[in-house]
């Protein structure tokens, strides 16, 4: 029985039973129940995770996480966790990671669809009287430079350490009208089959 890993945000949530069954009986997926969030709650939550399940020796371990790093939620407009601050923690969770494992993968933040241009106009944080609103999303190019930006600096550091990168973001890009939701961030039933085919495969060569 081989045991791997699965960390990261809902987008994970919402591709790892499918990856479970591509992987068959002879795997034993772990994954945690609820949602990984940005980087520094997954490097966070590895040890109390790991504890959980009773401290597996993974064969491989499959994360990502960003979405949540890039969303402006805060009063200032700035994206939630700068680009610095964003390698450094995943610096520290690669090291959290190979503390446990020597066969990892990160997978690249997906792109986001046209559904965010809508939501750009309508979902915003309600300031007092006077102040200005701030939008907790960009428009769908904005927010898809940023992704890249964030993908392409992240896996050279990675890729640096010896770890795998998935590329998700091309597995969508190109055909975000078909496998991007209309909310703009969460992929359709297609978009999470297709992710889920990459991820199961990209683990298996490492299986």
């Amino acid at each position: 029985m081989k045991n791997v890993i699965l960390i990261g945000d809902s987008i994970r949530l919402g591709y790892q039973a499918r990856v479970a069954e591509l992987l068959g009986d002879g795997v034993k997926v772990y994954a945690p129940e609820e949602n990984c969030r940005y980087t520094k709650f997954a490097l966070w939550g590895m040890f109390s995770w790991m504890e959980g399940w009773g401290s597996p020796v993974p064969d491989v371990i499959h994360w990502n996480t960003g979405i949540w790093d890039l969303h402006r939620c805060t009063a200032d407009g700035e994206v939630f966790t700068p680009l610095s601050e964003y390698l450094e923690t995943n610096r520290r969770l690669a090291i959290q990671m190979e503390s446990y494992c020597d066969r990892l993968i990160w997978a690249t933040t997906i792109p986001g669809g046209r559904g965010l241009d809508e939501k750009k106009r309508t979902n915003y944080l309600v300031g007092e009287s006077g102040r200005p609103a701030v939008c907790l999303c960009d428009y769908a190019d904005a927010w898809n430079a940023d992704v890249e930006r964030y993908n392409a600096a992240n896996s050279k550091m990675l890729r640096g350490r010896g770890i795998v990168i998935n590329d998700l973001y091309s597995v969508i890009a190109g055909r975000t009208d078909e496998y991007i939701s209309d909310d703009g961030i969460h992929p359709t039933e297609a978009g999470y089959e297709a992710l889920a085919r990459q991820v199961a495969a990209k683990i298996r060569e490492l299986l």
